[in-house]
């Protein structure tokens, strides 16, 4: 007895059920089920027309049936009347159809008419019997015998008139067949015989033995030979011998010449495939056919070889296999072997090879799954090749658009399309490159920091800036560009408008607050929970999710109070059983074991802020992350992923101070293990696991990481420093054995190693005696070693901020990226390549700084020979030249600016450099710190730009470049380390801009721009003594050959030094001063042409500043020859006419107080005369400045105006001046 299902019951109950029914019917053969489902097809209702071709097909059948046994019946007839064996011997001679089943009559009528039986075997061929097949019997039902015809169609009744013609003697079955020899052998057209001098011989030789047999006797021996042959051989030459009787069209083709010689000719030229179509057919027989119709006949035109070529820098539009790879316009070069049929399936631009991005989005959207399936992994292969570069500067991709479809695409359930539409969408949002080296660097010294990849508008700049300097920028965006912005009166409704924007609008802005406005985490979670994909899915939702959490600190919350989500991670992927995960449990899906981009995700989300990481990091987080790295055996096998990230998590923990001593020491036996083992399998050496290598030092950084924390007390040390001391000697030992160091993993490994060893011989309860032997002998040897030296030899090679090429950190705005891709002239590369030693050497340095006893003293020794200081000054003399400052703002550059401030406070290496390449590197490394290295940045002030040996100022000038200079670092140093979190900014932004020497005439300008704007200024500032210390401080820097500005931010700072509040340039000391720089500055320009047009960084436009320098003249000038000698600075003649026309016209009032020497004009006088002026408006503004006598005679504006207007013959004059 079994009962019915019950409400909640699962389909666990439902297959338990039927397996207990089956074994009760097995175990007792009366049992009989209590009901029987029967299922009934209900036939659907057909049309009339349907009915009638039902009729038609079942009719036709019967009849050809029916033909089959009289044909049969004639052959057995025969006049000379063969025995029964003779009769299998006739149907072995005509096998030339096999008649299994008959289908359909193509040639019957849609009524219930029956075709003649000549009409059919005319048709179909010769039907014979099967040989070993079953007999079939058809009979004709007597009632459709006796029905009347029809009359047939034209066409059918010739048809008929052709077939009883042929079909009039029963033996053409075998002469037929002869025929066919005859003529095969006559043409020379052997089937397997290619020579046609040889099948005439053989030919002959075969028609004299034929000849002298007899009929039984050629059947007979025929019969014999089928028999001996092999049944796959047959078969081959009777598929031959069919080909070439549907070749036989062509004797009818030369016989009606006159009707299809103009057909043949219109297809060799538009159709070579229907031109082989009808060779092979019997056309002659066939009505009307000698009709071209090329409309008809347009889609079996063949591709043109041909296409049209494209001229130099022609653009086209692009077209991608279903790879999406970029194809070229034609595939001339393709290898013949392989099929591309399949590239050139669409409607637009026939020739052309593969699918342009309209017709993959029209494919994403078809009703055919497949399709959907070839288009999505066509579009995902688009982006994984535009992440890495190759597509920059050749195509420009609509992201936009593309990350819409793929949202769309995402909301199907299909297993197949979600797969691939998510990996579509992880390779648009996951870049590949990026977080492959974040993985790969980590484990060095302070490389535990994360990147936050969020779009920098204007208002996060200002908040990464410093104030003094924003403020700057702000009031610079004032004088930017000629239109003035109309006032809104209905202000409300547009900072509405302003706050509200569409999804398409938010795509153009910031795609990533656009993908959570889709409500991406709940799709997520409906994928997770309910849908339960296959790994590749669940992947790429991990990716997409580590993307989101990356973005910002609003971002990481929002996904962290998606509960639900996360209950699912955590249960799913973060389970409490990692051996179960290891051993059981299948390949093909990861559900409920752990999965390293599960950690990886929540180490991203543990590194934004330390409240995120206490609210994940409760007691069964602890529990879990000890059983991964409690696992034993899994430290070899598929664990090893899931254990680096363990690590690394637990090194987050340690720095946030989340695990305190209590924890850690639980987590000491697990490590103690794993150094353990690390001592005796890792292999240092290329031929070791690269994983392996990788988890060791993720080991050692975790170890440095409690030691930094104060978790690692006295106990701790000694339960590790023994063992960790021999796998320093070990690793650094067989490093020493290498002739260079040609994977990644090593050099991480010894930084991690040099890391450790210096931070624990400085801090241990030990000191350094704990590494004494490696210290004393291991080390010093392996700085010694040639290894150590081609390392450092490389460094000109693989620097990072040598390069002359860009990243491509904002290649989509709205989606910036770590920038781990060059876009080199070559191709594109990584940022850090797999030799990069810098974070290796900056370690090593770090031991031999400040020596406390003789180990430390003799591997300073070591690292002071000429062997290695020669490479690493010819390193730092390139930099003083070639140093790249866009790159030096990287987020992988900051290793290499920490190494060069490291070389730079090295006593004794300056004797290597020439003064001049030193002080050019000490500006352009102060250019290019970012506000992280505020203490770098001091060190080096104090070391080279506050010393008298390098610089040479007075106390106050000295005083107030010191405070200038170390409020603008600390201020932005202080703001940027307000929270406690282990992210910055993706981008580096220098805390000192490119021309800081002049930063204190920058608050002269910006205080002259609030009073301007009446508002209070922000430091009030002696205009002396900024304009004094300024000027010295960059005249002492150019007398050391620096370079620090172009000529014209020279020129703009030399206008803001006269813009002062108090108009101190008119002191005789001050003014002197400007004097002497003004004629130098005109001394070395005397021959330069300014383009007044040009933005000038952050400084904006020269013209917004020269009017309002002008208007200041009008002001405060108090007629002084060198304001004078600046507001004419552009007047003169090889510039454009529309500086003089503006101040002729609107400005002219202010000439009268013009009261300039010669001396001090660039070019002297012969520059605003030479040439004449030709503008007639001009020219009329001279003369009515002269006639008005708004100059004053014998002054600079009354010389040139009086030249140009007497000289000038642009227009018609009737008096002289």
């Amino acid at each position: 007895m079994f009962n019915k299902l019950k409400p909640g019951e699962s389909e666990e109950d439902v297959l338990r059920m039927a397996q207990d029914f089956a074994t009760e019917r097995r175990n007792n053969q009366n049992f009989q089920p209590a009901a029987t489902v029967v299922r009934v097809n209900n036939s659907a209702q057909k049309s009339i027309f349907a009915q009638k071709r039902e009729q038609a097909k079942t009719s036709t059948n019967d009849d050809c049936l029916q033909n089959v046994n009289e044909n049969l019946a004639k052959i057995s007839i025969h006049k000379r009347a063969p025995t029964e064996p003779y009769r299998d011997e006739m149907t072995v001679i005509n096998q030339k159809v096999l008649l299994d089943e008959i289908h359909e009559n193509i040639l019957g009528n849609i009524g219930k008419t029956k075709e003649q039986p000549t009409v059919f075997n005319s048709i179909l061929g010769e039907l014979v019997e099967r040989v070993d097949g079953n007999k079939c019997n058809a009979q004709r039902d007597h009632h459709q015998e006796n029905k009347p015809q029809k009359p047939k169609s034209i066409f059918a009744q010739k048809i008929m008139e052709n077939i009883t013609q042929k079909s009039s003697d029963p033996l053409n079955l075998i002469k037929d067949n002869v025929d066919d020899l005859h003529y095969e052998l006559n043409n020379s057209c052997s089937t397997i015989i290619q020579d046609k001098s040889l099948s005439r011989e053989i030919h002959a030789e075969n028609m004299k033995l034929l000849d002298q047999m007899r009929m039984e006797d050629i059947l007979s021996e025929q019969k014999t030979l089928l028999n001996s042959l092999d049944p796959s051989l047959i078969q081959l030459l009777t598929s031959k011998r069919k080909i070439q009787n549907n070749g036989s069209a062509e004797i009818s083709l030369s016989q009606n010449t006159s009707h299809s010689s103009p057909l043949i000719t219109a297809l060799n030229d538009s159709s070579p495939a229907a031109l082989e179509l009808l060779q092979q057919s019997n056309e002659g027989n066939w009505l009307n056919f000698n009709l071209m119709e090329e409309h008809k006949l347009a889609w079996m035109r063949d591709i043109p070889l041909n296409v049209g070529q494209l001229e130099p820098g022609q653009q086209f539009n692009a077209r991608f296999d279903w790879k999406g790879v970029l194809l070229p316009y034609t595939l001339q070069n393709s290898k013949q072997d392989v099929d591309e049929r399949e590239l050139y399936l669409h409607g637009e631009e026939p020739e052309r090879p593969g699918y342009s991005l309209q017709e993959l989005f029209r494919l994403a959207r078809s009703t055919v799954l497949q399709q959907r399936i070839s288009a999505f992994g066509a579009i995902a292969g688009i982006m994984s090749i535009y992440n890495q570069g190759f597509y920059d500067q050749v195509l420009t991709l609509p992201i936009s658009k593309i990350f819409f479809l793929l949202r769309y695409g995402l909301d199907e359930n299909t297993p197949a399309q979600l797969e691939v539409v998510s990996r579509a969408l992880s390779l648009l949002f996951y870049n590949e490159a990026d977080e492959v080296l974040l993985d790969h660097v980590y484990e060095n010294a302070y490389c535990h920091w994360q990147p936050m990849l969020e779009v920098l508008d204007e208002s996060n700049k200002e908040k990464n800036g410093s104030s003094q300097i924003s403020f700057m920028k702000r009031y610079m965006t004032l004088l930017r560009g000629n239109s003035t912005t109309a006032v809104n009166a209905d202000v409300s409704e547009r900072q509405e408008d302003s706050r509200i924007s569409d999804d398409f609008h938010l795509a153009e802005t910031d795609l990533i607050e656009c993908l959570l406005r889709t409500n991406i985490c709940q799709r997520i979670s409906f994928i997770v929970g309910s849908l339960r994909p296959e790994n590749s899915t669940m992947e790429s939702c991990f990716k997409l999710l580590i993307r989101i959490a990356r973005t910002n600190l609003s971002a990481a919350r929002q996904l962290v109070n998606e509960t639900h989500l996360m209950d699912l991670i955590f249960s799913f992927y973060f389970n409490k059983n990692p051996i179960s995960a290891s051993v059981g449990g299948t390949q093909s899906s990861f559900y409920g074991q752990p999965h390293h981009l599960c950690l990886k995700l929540i180490r991203v989300l543990i590194c934004q802020h330390l409240d995120i990481a206490k609210q994940l990091s409760n007691d069964g987080f602890i529990e879990r992350l000890k059983g991964y790295l409690f696992c034993r055996d899994d430290i070899k096998g598929a664990m090893i992923r899931v254990q680096i990230e363990a690590l690394r998590i637990l090194r987050c923990l340690l720095l946030l101070g989340i695990v305190d001593r209590g924890l850690f020491k639980q987590f000491l036996p697990a490590l103690r293990q794993m150094l353990d083992w690390h001592y005796n399998h890792c292999v240092f050496e290329v031929g070791g696991p690269a994983l392996i290598r990788q988890h060791a030092a993720a080991l050692i950084a975790t170890l440095v990481a409690a030691g930094e924390s104060g978790t690692c007390d006295l106990e701790a040390q000694k339960t590790l420093l023994e063992i960790l001391h021999n796998c320093c000697c070990s690793w650094i030992h067989k490093a020493t054995r290498l002739d260079t160091l040609k994977d990644y993993t090593q050099l991480t490994l010894l930084s991690a190693i040099f890391y450790a060893v210096n931070w624990f011989a400085r801090n241990c309860y030990l000191g350094t005696t704990a590494f004494r032997k490696f210290l004393g002998n291991i080390l010093p040897d392996f700085v010694r070693s040639p290894c150590l030296i081609a390392c450092v030899q490389k460094m000109s090679q693989t620097s990072i901020i040598l390069r002359s090429c860009g990243d491509r950190r904002n290649v989509h705005s709205p989606l910036p990226n770590v920038g781990a891709v060059l876009n080199h002239d070559h191709g594109p590369q990584l940022i850090v390549s797999n030799t990069y030693t810098v974070q290796m050497l900056s370690n090593l340095w770090s031991l031999a700084e400040a020596p406390t006893n003789d180990d430390q003293k003799s591997l300073f020794e070591a690292l002071t020979q000429p062997e290695l200081l020669e490479p690493l000054a010819a390193y730092l003399e390139q930099l003083s030249t070639d140093l790249n400052p866009f790159l030096a703002s990287n987020f992988f550059a900051r290793s290499e600016l920490r190494l060069i401030h490291q070389l730079l406070t090295t006593d004794g290496l300056g004797t290597y450099l020439p003064r001049t390449h030193l002080l050019q590197l000490v500006f352009n490394y102060l250019c290019c710190l970012p506000i992280g290295q505020a203490r770098q940045m001091k060190s080096i002030f104090e070391r080279y730009i506050f010393n008298d040996q390098f610089i040479k100022l007075d106390t106050k000038s000295l005083e107030l470049l010191k405070e200038t200079c170390m409020d603008v670092v600390y201020a932005q140093f202080i703001a940027d380390n307000k929270d406690p979190t282990l992210t910055i900014c993706y981008t580096q932004t220098p805390a000192l801009p490119a021309d800081w020497p002049y930063m204190q005439l920058r608050f002269i300008l910006n205080n002259y721009l609030q009073n301007v704007h009446l508002e209070q200024a922000v430091n009030p500032i002696s205009e002396n003594q900024v304009v004094r210390m300024t000027f010295t401080f960059v005249q002492q820097l150019e007398l050391q050959g620096l370079q620090i500005v172009t000529p014209l931010e020279k020129l703009m700072y030399l206008m803001i030094s006269f813009m002062g509040p108090d108009s101190q340039f008119l002191e005789p000391d001050l003014h002197d001063l400007l004097r002497s720089q003004i004629l130098d500055f005109n001394s070395l320009n005397a021959t330069y042409t300014f383009d007044f047009n040009a933005t000038v960084g952050d400084k904006g436009n020269f013209e917004p500043l020269y009017y309002l320098f002008v208007n200041h003249f009008e002001a405060a000038s108090y007629g002084d020859e060198l304001f004078s000698a600046l507001l004419l600075f552009p007047l003169a003649q090889k510039y454009d006419n529309k500086w003089r026309r503006r101040i002729w016209s609107e400005h002219v009032q202010a000439l009268r107080f013009l009261n300039c020497n010669e001396s001090l004009l660039i070019g002297g006088l012969a520059a605003y005369l030479e040439p004449t002026e030709v503008e007639p408006s001009l020219v009329k503004l001279y003369g009515d400045a002269l006639e008005r006598k708004l100059v004053r005679p014998g002054s600079i504006a009354y010389k040139i105006a009086q030249h140009h207007f007497n000289n000038s013959s642009a227009v018609k004059k009737s008096k002289y001046f």
